[in-house]
């Protein structure tokens, strides 16, 4: 790996994973390698930068020394309360706000000790969250916020947790309200009123190609499985909009698989200065990691694909 730095060594493999997910969210790029002797065991995970971000990596990570972020979301209500629950029991924490030039919205983020993660894990799984009641299991952070949204309308408070597998990557975010307002909040979440349907898709694949299609038109999605596919449902006054643009839909083509988000942000940047139209759908492969594929225009595909080659080529150079 020549000109990447090790800047840190962990224990742990959660630190490691924490530590490079706060680094690629201020715009990092850090690769985690896995020191330990496969007979032994001995080792740690060491934390590895490009030459370039050598300081500014250090700095960063010293900033969050001694503390592991157990739960993030881009609405402070939900980790406010989170917050509430561990001081209640004892456990103290600390929100960070991560702004990030890229991002419209800014993600607030839950820390505690190091030494307090063990005690907050019963939390996280919902085993002492006393009071609370699962209400709602998404995969995405839009389409969460969305039903937060929803249940704000209603006056209904929530907690939103990411559950993470045992490689510690994010697998789903749950929402949870008081178990006084679980049937409530049910019903809103499941009738979704003033949300109209305007589009099924056999995929969820699909049908998130067709939400970032709206997003781009500034029209809220919402996802539903259903028995028929995946349902798009928008606000009942951008019902006609969401239909015009529906019709008006592109024949959308894969042209490639990235590991890394930085990377496929990256692409997807590039192509967008070339004027070609990108989109970035996420999926989560629990075996592997998370995958993210970039998609195109069917007839911008050639170009886009020499695009990619072109800079490849370039940086290998």
């Amino acid at each position: 790996m020549e000109d990447w730095i090790k800047i840190y060594s962990f224990d742990s493999q959660y630190q490691a994973e924490m530590s490079k997910d706060i680094l690629e969210q201020n715009d990092v790029k850090a690769v985690i390698i896995n020191a330990k002797d496969s007979l032994f065991l001995l080792g740690e995970y060491e934390l590895y930068v490009h030459s370039s971000d050598e300081k500014k990596a250090i700095s960063i990570i010293n900033e969050f020394k001694g503390l592991t972020k157990v739960d993030s979301f881009i609405m402070r209500g939900p980790i406010e309360r989170l917050k509430d629950e561990l001081e209640a029991n004892d456990i103290t924490s600390v929100i960070k706000v991560c702004r990030n030039p890229r991002y419209v919205l800014d993600n607030y983020e839950l820390y505690v000790a190091n030494e307090d993660v063990q005690k907050v894990v019963p939390f996280l799984t919902g085993e002492k969250l006393q009071g609370w009641s699962l209400a709602k299991t998404c995969t995405k952070t839009t389409q969460t916020r969305f039903r937060i949204e929803i249940l704000n309308h209603s006056h209904i408070p929530s907690i939103v947790i990411k559950k993470r597998d045992a490689k510690f990557m994010k697998t789903e975010l749950n929402i949870y309200v008081k178990d006084e307002d679980l049937d409530a909040a049910s019903k809103i979440l499941r009738e979704l009123n003033g949300w109209t349907k305007v589009h099924t898709e056999d995929t969820r694949e699909r049908a998130e190609l067709i939400e970032k299609q709206l997003g781009k038109e500034s029209i809220k999605a919402i996802i539903e499985h259903q028995p028929g596919g995946y349902a798009v449902y928008v606000e009942g006054p951008k019902t006609e909009a969401a239909k015009t643009t529906i019709s008006q839909q592109k024949s959308w083509k894969l042209l490639e698989t990235f590991t890394d988000s930085l990377e496929a942000n990256y692409a997807a940047g590039l192509l967008e200065n070339s004027g070609i139209e990108a989109v970035t759908i996420y999926r989560d492969d629990l075996a592997l990691m998370v995958d993210i594929d970039l998609y195109v225009e069917e007839f911008q595909l050639d170009k886009a694909t020499e695009i990619l080659k072109h800079i490849a080529t370039t940086e290998n150079e």
